[in-house]
């Protein structure tokens, strides 16, 4: 890889806010969408259900995460950053099904 590429990847999420409790739980009428890792992301991807923020500061749960070839990013919308706070996985099941 050449100094100008970097490492990218491409997430399906969806928008989450907090509850009451603090607890992240998808955004009620929210669907699914893509991501992409950028040259500018800041933090690392640990696991399904982390959350990040996209370039609009909304907070987005992690579904699943591919790679995603170099010449393809412009495609997809690059992730700002990522966060330590997650989702607990039973509340992201029932939108796994409808991934594309």
């Amino acid at each position: 890889m050449s100094k100008d590429k970097y490492e990218t990847h491409l997430f399906t999420g969806i928008v989450v806010e907090q509850d009451l409790s603090g607890n992240y739980v998808p955004k009620d009428g929210a669907t699914l969408h893509r991501w992409r890792t950028g040259k500018h992301t800041k933090g690392k991807y640990k696991h399904t259900g982390q959350v990040f923020l996209t370039e609009n500061n909304q907070s987005v749960a992690v579904l699943s995460q591919e790679k995603l070839s170099f010449n393809k990013r412009h495609d997809y919308v690059p992730l700002q950053r990522w966060t330590e706070a997650t989702v607990d996985l039973r509340k992201l099941e029932a939108y796994k099904k409808d991934e594309p």
